[in-house]
């Protein structure tokens, strides 16, 4: 196998472990509310480094965005909107019902999503064919997986004991177990947002590229335009949520570990982005199908991994464990059959 190839593999293993950690942080805070850490992560992780790296992508940023038309600058945004409304949600979700549930549902909705929606709107005579066939297959898998898992944190719920164990201690939210359910399953449809945004912004690319952006960071601007409309839901919610809350006072009693927490959190986030480009771009056509299937296989493991370790499961029935893993197993295989039908 070449070695481009290999490291390709090996980023997308990692941009997928970042992504699955993402959220993980936020158990191990004690001063901050939901709302407080996570106004400091969408500045950090949608706003600071995504305009740094679009800086680092073209010196000349200004000119290069003067130089653009409305409609090349608001698309990405505006669709990525929703994938901001989709990411305070799927916060808001752990809170209610734990980190594994939430990428479950988030993960797999969001890829029967990113896959179906450009398919349709772009080649819809392709899911008659023999790659198609294999989307659809996978489609109806992570339907069936996902509603595995469901079932399984319903079990996990009917124990009394169990229901500490996922709950995030500095939530002040009550703790609705089909409230969860129904935000992590509407952010899981939101999210394809942003792949919407990239997927209607090739000319920006386009244009990074003949502005004098190498071909892996060309990319950066549409990231920064994006994420910048999927930061102002999340930045306002919080705000508002603080000021009805009443939660502004808490920034100060967290600053030796909350607010470090809460950077990590934005980094993580942007940092699997950006990794994921890289390893996509060495896998070539390989990228947006294979590379994008181990991307999502390795986030789904790891963020159940994560809510494993920290004692989401501990006290659930032993049915209710191996309903979860044979959830996974089938929203692993209907990752990688979509991620084979697109190639």
């Amino acid at each position: 196998m070449p070695m481009e190839i290999l490291q390709g593999l090996l980023l997308v293993c990692i941009s997928g472990t970042m992504a699955g950690l993402f959220l993980t942080p936020a158990k191990f805070m004690s001063h901050y509310r939901f709302e407080n850490y996570w106004l400091v992560q969408s500045l950090v992780g949608c706003f600071l480094i995504p305009w740094a790296l679009a800086y680092i992508a073209l010196p000349d940023l200004p000119l290069f965005l003067s130089g653009l038309s409305w409609k090349q600058l608001l698309t990405p945004g505006t669709f990525a909107l929703s994938w901001g409304i989709a990411s305070m949600l799927s916060g808001l979700s752990v809170t209610r019902i734990g980190l594994s549930m939430t990428y479950a549902l988030v993960i797999g909705l969001g890829a029967v999503a990113g896959v179906l929606v450009p398919l349709l709107y772009f080649n819809p005579a392709s899911l008659l064919d023999v790659s198609g066939q294999f989307i659809l297959i996978g489609v109806l898998v992570m339907i069936v997986g996902l509603a595995v898992v469901t079932r399984a944190g319903r079990l996990r719920e009917q124990q009394p004991t169990a229901r500490k164990a996922y709950a995030i201690s500095t939530s002040s939210a009550p703790r609705v177990f089909w409230l969860g359910i129904l935000m992590a399953s509407i952010a899981g449809v939101l999210s394809a947002g942003l792949n919407f945004s990239f997927a209607f912004s090739g000319s920006v690319v386009t244009a990074a590229e003949q502005a004098g952006a190498a071909s892996s960071a060309s990319t950066y601007p549409v990231w920064a335009l994006a994420l910048t409309g999927g930061m102002l839901p999340n930045a306002a919610f919080s705000a508002w949520t603080m000021t009805q809350k009443n939660t502004w006072h808490r920034y100060p009693l967290g600053l030796h570990r909350d607010f470090l927490l809460a950077i990590v959190m934005g980094t993580l986030f942007v940092g699997s982005t950006v990794i994921y480009g890289w390893g996509a771009s060495l896998l070539g056509s390989l990228g947006t199908s294979a590379g994008w299937g181990i991307m999502q296989t390795v986030q789904i493991v790891v963020g159940n991994a994560g809510g494993y370790f920290t004692g989401e499961w501990i006290e659930a029935p032993r049915k209710a464990r191996l309903l979860l893993l044979t959830g996974l197993t089938l929203l692993i295989l209907a990752s990688a059959l979509m991620a084979l039908g697109n190639r």
